[in-house]
């Protein structure tokens, strides 16, 4: 997996503080994308082992309560799913009490078998392409507004796709 950047204090792509994550590389090419330098798959750092002991390390970076975002590029495509599965699972096993967000193209309806097992990690979800014509720049955690946000619990709890409460 290759990843863009890492952005320690993020207060836009979250509710409060994140430490932010973005994958690189990105098959759905968005029109409008306000992130067309994750693209290209060849762009961006591998992921090591050092990244990995860095965001386990920082994420309580000075007292600061922060969760983990996990953007793009695009996640969950066949050359990033198994590093962001690893990340969320380790993530996890350190800090089972924070939240992970993830943004993805893909709708959770067709989420193939590899792509479900993030379901086990991560707390929030929103999913869908950014659609243009459908932006909205006032609604939380979302570019457009056919994009969900979905809480990860419930949906494994009630095998429905229920909307996160946002506050």
């Amino acid at each position: 997996m290759r990843f863009s950047k890492i952005k320690d204090n993020d207060i836009a792509n979250g509710l409060g503080i994140t430490m932010s994550f973005w994958t690189q590389g990105c098959p759905h090419h968005c029109k409008g994308c306000f992130n067309k330098e994750t693209w290209n798959f060849e762009d961006g750092e591998e992921f090591t082992q050092e990244d990995l002991k860095y965001i386990i390390e920082s994420i309580n970076k000075n007292n600061i309560k922060r969760d983990l975002s996990i953007l793009g590029g695009e996640p969950l495509c066949p050359e990033n799913v198994e590093g962001v599965i690893t990340l969320c699972k380790e993530f996890k096993r350190h800090y089972p009490e924070k939240l992970i967000y993830l943004w993805t193209g893909y709708t959770i309806e067709n989420f193939d078998d590899i792509q479900k097992e993030i379901l086990n990690y991560i707390d929030i979800l929103i999913d869908g392409k950014f659609e243009e014509d459908r932006k909205n720049l006032s609604i939380k955690l979302r570019g457009s507004s056919n994009q969900r946000v979905i809480d990860v619990k419930r949906y494994l709890e009630d095998d429905a796709v229920i909307l996160y409460k946002l506050s």
